[in-house]
């Protein structure tokens, strides 16, 4: 009975240990996806939020990163920030373009180890313009082609397709055996001179814009799925083994289909390729866009910035312009308050950049209210708040003539402002509760001095009760008068004579005893 029950316990303690082990291996099995998305405007916050995106991933050990593209572009910069997340990480990542991924959301898409469009979705269009829609130039699209051909070719893909997305002079043609190639004018006039067959994919004067089909057909992007969870069951993990392995090895980590598996496996730099898990029960982690995040979106954008920082030097004015403080003056602050803060947020820590602005704020006050005049004080406070927030517009953009541009559209829209505040703001009910609206006119029972005639007092004689310097007090006629003396200094007690008398103004001059 002893060696049964032992038996027993045995046979039970085996059998936690098997269910507990295959828990175990179930979990460390669970293939982890991490999605983000970009459906704005590019610009600082949407960089922001995929930073924070990618290093949450890479804290949770994700398996692979999808980003989810709708998106018409926006700022360079901001791309090139989102692409070197992407490049740097060692997740295997895949852009998804589910309708459309233009200018910066094609270089993005470009940067990613894979790319799916859905059906009826769009890639391409990425000529650089500035912020007033015009093209950029040339040294801007330069830039731009090398970053998208050098992105490319990191990629894997053909970078002549990529730099056609970019540079609306070149053509891009398929040969007779299928190679697709950028040609400039000169070139492709040669070719075709030469007799060269080749079908005409983007012709000169066009910006490469490709669907679903033509970017699958030229094999710019890997596949094609209407939703996240079809894509994923096309797609496994896997292990790539290079044949020109260095000392420290290079064999890594991808996402590929099963095409793309046996296109690898032909390929002659690839040694080995070692699937290593499916996606197709893969949990899906999508990290939201919170409400700051948005609202970071809303207020770097340079439209909202510039009119943010327009209402509150609206409201700065408007506070100056009447006693006290009150609702201008806070709702100034406040909108100065959310133009510093949302780019706080976005990545520009530097907290000396507000209190540059608060220091050249309080400068223009002393001035304008302490010290008569407008001089130092005045010029190094302008200059401390128009450097603050140039300094914001630079980091944000990057771009020395963009920033400026944005700067100058707010001080303009400001002086407008400022302007229709001076001429219907006396006008309106709340500003009449501030200001006196009575008029103090004759009509109204107002006057500047009594009724009383002073000229009785001409040529008396009276005694100074205090020193005229010019202006003073005087007993004449055993009246005290408020007098002013023409001429030098009259001390105390002096005798005093009236010369002249003009309404109120009494002049007087020193008698000799």
């Amino acid at each position: 009975m002893k060696k049964q029950r032992n038996l027993l316990m045995y046979a039970l303690l085996i059998c936690c240990l098997l269910i507990f082990g295959s828990g175990l291996s179930a979990e460390e099995d669970t293939t982890l996806v991490y999605v983000l998305d970009i459906r704005d405007e590019i610009g600082g916050g949407v960089s922001s939020y995929i930073s924070k995106g990618v290093n949450r991933a890479e804290k949770a050990n994700a398996d692979v990163i999808i980003f989810d593209v709708n998106t018409p572009g926006g700022s360079v910069k901001a791309a090139e920030k989102i692409i070197q997340e992407i490049q740097e990480t060692k997740i295997p990542t895949i852009a998804f373009v589910n309708r459309r991924a233009i200018s910066a959301g094609a270089m993005i898409s470009t940067a990613c180890d894979q790319i799916v469009m859905s059906s009826g979705a769009t890639i391409g269009d990425s000529q650089p313009v500035d912020a007033s829609g015009r093209e950029a130039p040339e040294k801007y699209v330069s830039n731009l082609r090398g970053t998208m051909r050098s992105t490319a070719e990191r990629s894997e893909r053909n970078p002549d397709i990529a730099e056609t997305m970019v540079d609306k002079r070149l053509y891009l043609v398929q040969l007779r055996n299928g190679d697709i190639i950028k040609l400039r004018s000169d070139e492709y006039f040669a070719e075709q001179d030469a007799g060269t067959q080749m079908r005409v994919l983007c012709s000169e004067g066009e910006l490469l814009t490709l669907t679903t089909l033509q970017a699958l057909e030229y094999g710019y992007v890997d596949s094609q799925a209407e939703t996240l969870y079809d894509l994923l069951a096309q797609y496994q993990i896997v292990e790539i083994d290079s044949r020109f392995r260095d000392d420290k090895g290079d064999t890594k980590l991808s996402v590929l289909t099963q095409e793309g598996i046996r296109n690898k496996q032909e390929d002659n730099s690839v040694a080995q390729v070692t699937p290593i898990k499916s996606l197709s029960d893969a949990e899906v982690y999508r990290y939201a866009v919170s409400i700051g995040d948005r609202l970071v979106f809303f207020i770097t954008s340079p439209y909202i910035s510039a009119m943010l920082l327009s209402l509150g030097g609206l409201g700065l004015f408007v506070e100056i312009r009447t006693p006290g403080f009150g609702v201008p003056g806070a709702l100034g602050l406040l909108f100065i308050g959310l133009f510093f803060g949302g780019h706080m947020l976005n990545q520009i820590p530097h907290v000396w950049v507000p209190l540059l602005f608060v220091v050249g704020l309080a400068l223009i006050v002393i001035e304008v209210f302490v010290i008569p005049g407008f001089g130092i004080a005045g010029i190094l406070g302008l200059i401390l708040m128009f450097g603050s927030v140039f300094y914001v517009f630079f980091m944000s953009t990057e771009d020395f003539n963009i920033a400026l541009l944005w700067l100058s559209i707010s001080v303009i829209i400001t002086s407008v402002l400022a302007v229709v505040a001076t001429i219907f703001l006396p006008k309106t009910s709340p500003f009449q509760r501030f200001a006196l609206g009575t008029v103090m006119s004759t009509e109204e029972g107002y006057h500047s001095a009594g009724d009383e005639d002073f000229q009785s007092f001409l040529g008396k004689t009276g005694v100074a009760l205090t020193p005229l310097r010019p202006a003073g007090t005087a007993r004449i006629d055993n009246k005290r008068l408020d007098v002013v003396s023409l001429g030098d200094f009259i001390a105390q007690n002096t005798p005093v004579k009236v010369f002249e008398v003009e309404g109120s103004k009494i002049s007087v001059e020193a008698v000799e005893e």
